[in-house]
């Protein structure tokens, strides 16, 4: 593929004054002042290929990254990188626009911000960002406040020998604490798969609040799961969400060591059995998008994956992240529309319509790969591979302003608003079954 002159005399620049830059993480607590995210939008095929140069030599985290003509680009720059990274864009023609003055003060605000008390009266306090042993001592609770909703669903323990906890939500009475069968399909969604993507398990805890409460208070609710059972994951990743308390606010990897190299962890969104290792993901162990060594290398994404195919009631399925506004459906590995496309586009547009009579927020919607940019061995591909027709990846608020560090009062609206697209979802499930054989 031929590059422009623009292309070749940014991937010169950047790599003799960028090469030094990728330095490995370590175990310290990180901070970052006066790191600022940029914004660019490439208007050409060259221009995606420039700023993807640029990515490689800086070793610059993307909050957004670059895929699509069009599409804008957001990626956080270090202080000493600033001076750099401005003049290599103007090489390549590219004007940047400065979205965050400074991550670590956002990062501050967010965590100063939250907390108004316990909203709902399950123990949790759901208008702030809870940390992982918070979350998972209220899971904990949730069978013995709702014994005849509520069940523990153990799937694994993760690298660091945490537990990924799921909850089945499902009318059918519990029998010490084990849950009986049910012939109704099933819906998954989780959140927290990246780490950082605060906002994700935020919302899906504050969803898996409103199914437990509102059911028989509410007529919606109450329908739903009446005919429906639900797993809600509110943690995919815990090592690493636990890192960005402790450590590091921006990791957004697993935690997994990585053999000969001293970066640690795995994009587990790029580490799914189905067209692993293609377009979208990286072979490097330092990159924020790493495939793996082999696809299913993640304990977390191994057993969550084995979870889904073995249960067949499941024919829906969400994985939530953070940001972009967006409701996409398979494929990410390719630009080839899938054959269920019609079908997922519909539901998508049910849901963000319903989304959007909450708090009148737009999202946009369509296959992954063309709507944000390429991913392959991604969660939702796979879903779709072992039959579950309906399967999402959802980027929530906002569109850029605070990007991953999305204020905390802004927690309860997103978890409304994605409720009523959930709802919205389930409800067409249930009028257009979609069973796995």
């Amino acid at each position: 593929m031929a590059y422009s002159r623009a292309s070749l005399l940014l991937a010169c620049l950047v790599v003799a004054i960028g090469a030094c830059s990728a330095v490995p993480v370590g175990e310290e607590v990180r901070r970052y002042d006066g790191h600022k995210v940029l914004r660019v939008v490439p208007g050409a095929d060259n221009e995606v290929r420039a700023l993807k140069a640029l990515g490689d030599a800086f070793a610059v985290d993307w909050w957004k990254g670059p895929g699509i003509v069009g599409r804008p680009v957001d990626f956080r720059v270090a202080p000493e990188d600033l001076t750099a990274v401005n003049a290599a864009l103007r090489v390549a023609g590219l004007a940047p626009t400065t979205l965050i003055e400074c991550v670590q003060t956002l990062a501050q605000a967010q965590v100063a911000g939250a907390g108004a008390g316990d909203r709902a009266g399950t123990g949790l306090d759901l208008t702030k960002y809870n940390t992982y042993e918070d979350i998972v001592a209220w899971v904990k609770t949730l069978p013995t406040q709702f014994p005849h909703l509520a069940t523990l669903v153990p799937i694994t323990k993760s690298y660091e020998g945490r537990e990924v906890l799921a909850v089945k939500v499902s009318t059918s009475k519990s029998v010490n604490g084990t849950a009986a069968a049910s012939n109704k399909p099933a819906f998954w969604f989780d959140g927290g798969i990246h780490a950082r993507e605060w906002i994700s398990p935020a919302t899906v805890v504050y969803m898996l609040d409103a199914l437990l409460t509102k059911y028989g208070a509410d007529q919606s609710v109450t329908q739903l799961l009446d005919h429906m059972d639900f797993f809600v994951l509110p943690v995919f990743n815990p090592d690493g969400y636990a890192f960005t308390f402790s450590n590091d606010r921006m990791w957004r990897k697993t935690r997994s060591k990585n053999k000969d190299s001293l970066c640690r962890g795995v994009d587990p969104n790029r580490n799914w059995q189905y067209e692993w290792g293609k377009d979208g993901a990286s072979t490097h162990t330092c990159s924020e998008s790493f495939e793996g060594y082999q696809a299913f290398s993640e304990v977390e994404v191994r057993s969550v994956g084995e979870f889904i195919k073995a249960n067949l009631a499941i024919q829906g399925y969400i994985n939530f992240h953070s940001y972009s506004q967006l409701w996409m459906s398979p494929w990410g590995w390719t630009s080839a529309k899938a054959k269920d496309f019609q079908a997922q586009d519909e539901v998508s547009v049910k849901a963000i319509e319903a989304l959007k009579a909450v708090h009148n927020t737009d999202f946009q919607h369509g296959a992954i790969a063309t709507t944000i940019y390429p991913a392959s061995g991604s969660s939702a591909d796979y879903t779709y591979s072992v039959g579950v027709e309906y399967s999402y990846g959802v980027e929530l608020r906002d569109t850029g302003k605070y990007g991953f560090l999305l204020p905390a009062d802004q927690i309860v609206a997103s978890g409304e608003e994605t409720f009523a697209a959930i709802k919205a979802m389930a409800q067409f499930m249930l009028e257009h079954p979609a069973p796995r054989q």
